[in-house]
């Protein structure tokens, strides 16, 4: 995905961060329906939101904790902080 001269998202020249970050910061939609289309939306259409795409007791427990501005400040992967 990539945006485009005009703000447009096409294509597949960025990552899924910077999707949630465009969508919130200049298109307004609101973090919370975005975090739902990243994560939540597309487990149930793969079959897997049993195990993934909501913070729920009993799935994984893989997020990420970001910052005011969307910003990543860390990630969790089983529960556990993971370093790069």
């Amino acid at each position: 995905m990539c945006i485009c001269t005009n703000t447009t998202i096409a294509g597949s020249a960025t990552n899924l961060m910077d999707c949630v970050r465009f969508v919130v910061k200049k298109v307004g939609l609101p973090f919370e329906t975005a975090v739902m289309c990243a994560s939540e939306n597309p487990a149930k259409e793969i079959g897997i939101f049993h195990e993934v795409g909501s913070i729920s007791a009993g799935k994984k427990a893989d997020f990420v904790l970001l910052d005011k501005d969307l910003n990543i400040v860390s990630v969790y992967v089983d529960g556990k902080e993971i370093t790069c």
